[in-house]
């Protein structure tokens, strides 16, 4: 079969044999301003819709991408590579955040929508991001820069994005640190009030011997007031009006300091044992990964694998605590009604952004050090069961704790559940303070704690570092000093993070930080994969390098479903933006104001560099539409355009609308 260059201004018998008469003709095509379309006569394959411009024919040879300048490393096996993505998807959302949307979503029947989700997005976009990653082996702004340069935006945005969670997400990690060394007790800190913190209101509720709550049930919230200087608001996380745990004493006044803030405008000064937690975090994350996949290989075996065991050992010890059969049956038991919500069905797919991290380039970047061939179809099969199970045995092991708790505190689980940062530092350090062992276990669980951290900022970092050194070579020859360079400048960053107010910013962060950026993200990228490289391109590829193709399913995802649900849930994410406080402090709106536009400011990249490539790369002596077509053409149809014009074999010459050969 012979691919041919049709000129209708010529008969069909004028031949280039030669590739100097394909350069002298394509000299005439731009004079003349017309353009050139490859086409196979014998061919009936439709042309996919970035080929619009060019038509190739379906024998053509998929020209590998161009090699990286620098060699690049290599897993040292495949164990540490599937470690590593397993500990990155595997992360502290799994064990606050999961356990409390399965419950205030219906229990059980959440797992229905969260099912639906993770294969329709979850399963599709993880698949689709180790492939490229390691088809393209570069960072995140180089890979989607090779696609297409119009598409190099995508990789801007998601470094944005990626730098911004790790700046609240480390500081998450230096409190468990901090939690960690005050566990080296007898008598864990937070379980007493007799400390020069606490206030008159402190209750010691999970002692069995307490006997002060029944006056403290007389005493109100606002009687507290008068504690506290008169420029000063007391801010905790209370689930009473009459009660305060020492728990919660211990993390709001005592390691936050909260209560010397009062809010974004007055953070306080910066918390020195915090900023030593902080820069203790970096500094073990540097000495992890300063070598590249090779030292965080190594890592991932304690990082990754310590979790499930001390999930474990919980789960041993929790299911031997009276009334943990209540909150396992909370946990579990269906409401099938809430199913009818449309807004259980935005979390359920909101939480597969947290939990698999689509779109932050840490799949991408930790695939690029994989060999081409390598079968990353199950390798995305085996982290999203591995994250699956990991959320349900968080799940189990929280609401068993929980389960106790209620009934020793004879209250509903609604009364003592809690969500996000709060669970791991006040409700399940509260409960562990009352296990026979509470030093070995309160140990355990905050290690496990920095480990899951740990893993998900390895990924970020890397990722960062990796997209910054593909584009300036400079970066990768000096690694060493790089990342410690960049990990300095991030411990700056992180600085309002630990200040008295710090958890202010914090939450700020987590909220400002991901939707809807990170969503139009993702689907940017689901659209340039299939729909600007080319869906018939990408399956090619896939044939090639891993041996089969992906089905009809994986197809119909990454060209419909994915863009077509998550342009729903950027929508649903105006429509349930709830107001934003911390305790009973409301955020002021100029703050929402300021991060509605920061979280649009990540996503501005993407425009921008199109805007760049169109009046860098088009030529101003072609019409505008075709200018902006030519725009959405991948970089891999004009160089099947220039090899076939090159080589000259068989080609005829054509008068067409389309500029793609002239390029």
């Amino acid at each position: 079969m012979s691919t041919t260059l049709i000129d209708t201004r010529k008969q069909p018998s004028d031949m280039l044999t030669a590739p100097k008469d394909a350069t002298r003709t394509m000299s005439e095509c731009d004079k003349s301003k017309n353009s050139i379309v490859v086409s196979n006569r014998n061919s009936d394959r439709k042309p996919s819709t970035t080929e619009q411009l060019v038509l190739l024919t379906s024998s053509a040879l998929v020209l590998p991408p161009p090699a990286p300048v620098a060699p690049r490393d290599l897993w040292t096996n495949k164990v540490e590579f599937l470690l590593s993505v397993i500990g990155y998807v595997v992360d502290l959302g799994n064990v606050w955040r999961f356990p409390y949307m399965c419950y205030s979503n219906g229990g059980g029947a959440f797992l229905i929508p969260y099912m639906i989700f993770l294969c329709l997005i979850g399963i599709p976009m993880m698949y689709l991001e180790l492939f490229l990653g390691q088809f393209y082996r570069c960072g995140n702004i180089s890979l989607w820069g090779r696609i297409a340069p119009s598409m190099k935006g995508i990789g801007i945005a998601s470094l944005c994005i990626v730098t911004a969670i790790t700046l609240f997400y480390t500081t998450i990690i230096a409190h468990a640190l901090f939690y960690l060394f005050s566990s080296f007790r007898e008598v864990m800190p937070w379980s007493l009030c007799s400390h020069a913190w606490n206030t008159p209101f402190c209750s010691e509720r999970m002692r069995a011997d307490n006997i002060q709550n029944k006056t403290i049930n007389e005493t109100h919230f606002s009687d507290i007031q008068h504690l506290i200087s008169s420029n000063q608001t007391l801010q905790l996380n209370i689930t009473e009006p009459t009660r305060i745990s020492s728990a919660d004493e211990y993390y709001h006044i005592y390691m936050l300091g909260i209560n010397h803030s009062k809010g974004l405008t007055d953070l306080g000064p910066i918390k020195v044992d915090l900023l030593l937690c902080l820069i203790s975090i970096f500094i073990l994350m540097y000495m992890c990964i300063y070598r590249g996949v090779k030292s965080t290989g190594k890592a991932v075996y304690v990082t990754a694998i310590l979790p499930y065991v001390v999930l474990i050992i919980l789960l041993i010890q929790g299911l031997q605590l009276k009334g943990s059969h209540y909150g396992i049956k909370y946990f579990l038991q269906p409401t099938f009604e809430k199913l009818k919500d449309i807004k259980v069905w935005y979390s359920a797919a909101n939480q597969i952004f947290f939990t698999l991290g689509p779109g932050i380039s840490v799949l991408t970047t930790y695939g690029s050090y994989n060999v081409t061939n390598n079968n990353c179809y199950y390798d995305a099969l085996i982290a999203v069961i591995a994250n699956f199970l990991a959320s349900f045995l968080a799940g189990f092991v929280v609401f068993s704790a929980l389960g106790h708790m209620s009934w020793r505190l004879k209250k509903t689980i609604e009364n003592v559940v809690d969500h996000g940062p709060s669970l791991s530092f006040i409700a399940y350090p509260e409960i562990l303070a009352t296990f026979k062992y509470p030093t070995f276990f309160s140990i355990l669980f905050f290690l496990m704690v920095i480990n899951l951290g740990l893993d998900s900022d390895f990924g970020g970092l890397e990722a960062i570092y990796s997209a910054l050194s593909d584009e300036f070579p400079i970066l990768k020859r000096h690694r060493k000093s790089g990342m410690f360079i960049m990990c300095c400048i991030l411990i700056v960053a992180c600085l309002p993070t630990v200040t008295h107010g710090g958890n202010y910013v914090v939450q700020f962060l987590d909220r400002f930080s991901t939707a809807p950026a990170l969503m139009l993200v993702v689907m940017m990228e689901a659209i340039a994969a299939t729909w600007v490289y080319g869906l018939n391109n990408l399956v090619n590829d896939i044939r090639v390098n891993l041996g089969f193709e992906p089905n009809r399913f994986f197809r119909l995802a990454w060209s419909v479903l994915c863009p077509v649900i998550i342009t729903l849930l950027m929508v649903l994410s105006f429509t349930y933006s709830e107001e934003l406080k911390y305790g009973d402090y409301q955020y002021p709106r100029w703050s929402i104001t300021l991060g509605w536009r920061i979280n649009l400011s990540f996503i501005l990249p993407i425009p921008l560099a199109m805007l760049y490539a169109f009046l860098r790369y088009s030529d101003s002596r072609i019409s505008f539409l075709q200018r902006l077509r030519l725009l959405f053409v991948p970089n891999i149809t004009k160089r099947k355009v220039k090899q076939q014009i090159e080589n000259g074999s068989g080609l005829h010459l054509s008068s067409s609308s389309s500029p793609v050969a002239c390029v």
